[in-house]
């Protein structure tokens, strides 16, 4: 071991942390850059304000006022909101609302496993991957008015199913009380699963091709690997999704009711947000209508905040 004999150096005084009443000095370009980027945000935000906040806060005022019409209204206090309580269609509404929401698993998990049959490549992969998003770019009010006509007691469907031998299932879909509430979810899901597929295949391409390679030779097979590779590494994206459903569902379907349904039969599907529309626009009660579209604003947040605690406690959980 050699020893220097290099004069030692002299120790560098470390810089003095700057008086407490001094400011830091700021690049020259500094605020310049923070004008530029609040220029960038504020139209966005302020458009924001004008076309969600605005429009908000006009209904919460609204549903305080009692009118007849489109002429003047009253302040009218709470008597919106306890009238809700004594109203059975209101009533009816929200229970065919928690009906839907009893579906939000298979609006999960559907487009879940064709996105993992799409990103494995799987037989017939090429053709789901090129007609996948093709639903959800068919306006919702067209999607309604086609599936009127295959969903008819004449339609396509029924014919079909009368072909193959199966006579029993050919029924009135939309016309039954509890198979239309079915077939409107059904229709629903076809149009936006497209939405849902695209946010997992993303997601999917985060994840190591190595981790799904290792779970297949290990003897994993389809189901073992979604639920104990993909389905907790996809934890962000199956969230992001959920509230997107939870948030979403109740408010996606109103142009498939107007087109389908309008509501009936008798109340079969009718849900709050075409509620709301029935009671401002036919009934020209727009103080009644906002009230109940506070609730369901109200309904539709707590639903999307349970969604979103319970997906991320799931995730945060440390195993025993």
């Amino acid at each position: 071991m050699t020893i220097s004999t290099a004069p030692a150096s002299e120790p560098v005084a470390a810089d003095a942390p700057p008086a407490p009443g001094r400011r830091r000095a700021h690049r020259p370009g500094q605020a310049r850059e923070w004008w530029l980027g609040a220029a960038l945000v504020l139209p966005a935000l302020a458009l924001a304000v004008l076309f969600k906040l605005v429009p908000l806060a006009r209904g919460v005022l609204t549903s305080f006022e009692s009118s007849s019409g489109f002429g003047g209204s009253e302040f009218a206090g709470a008597d919106n909101y306890t009238r809700m309580f004594d109203d059975p269609m209101v009533r009816t509404s929200f229970r065919n609302a928690l009906l839907v929401v009893a579906t939000l698993p298979v609006w999960i998990v559907v487009p879940l496993v064709l996105a993992l049959l799409i990103h494995q490549r799987s037989p017939g992969w090429k053709f789901f991957r090129a007609v996948y998003f093709v639903p959800y770019t068919i306006a919702p009010i067209v999607v309604g008015i086609m599936f009127r006509q295959i969903l008819a007691p004449d339609g396509p469907l029924n014919a079909l199913l009368r072909g193959v031998g199966l006579q029993p299932l050919a029924i009135e879909w939309l016309n039954g009380r509890h198979s239309a509430l079915f077939s409107l979810v059904a229709v629903a899901l076809w149009s936006f699963f497209g939405l849902g597929v695209m946010t997992y295949l993303a997601g999917l391409a985060t994840i190591p091709e190595e981790t799904l390679e290792a779970a297949y030779l290990d003897g994993a097979g389809f189901w073992r690997r979604l639920f104990s590779v993909v389905v907790p590494m996809l934890r962000p994206t199956v969230a992001y999704w959920s509230v997107l459903c939870a948030s979403g569902v109740l408010i996606w379907l109103f142009p498939l009711i107007y087109a389908l349904t309008q509501g009936g039969p008798g109340d079969a599907t009718m849900l709050p947000e075409y509620l709301v529309f029935l009671t401002t626009f036919q009934f020209l009660d727009r103080g009644y209508g906002s009230a109940i579209g506070i609730a369901l604003f109200v309904f539709v947040a707590v639903l999307s905040i349970f969604s979103v605690r319970h997906m991320f406690t799931e995730g945060t959980r440390k195993p025993r």
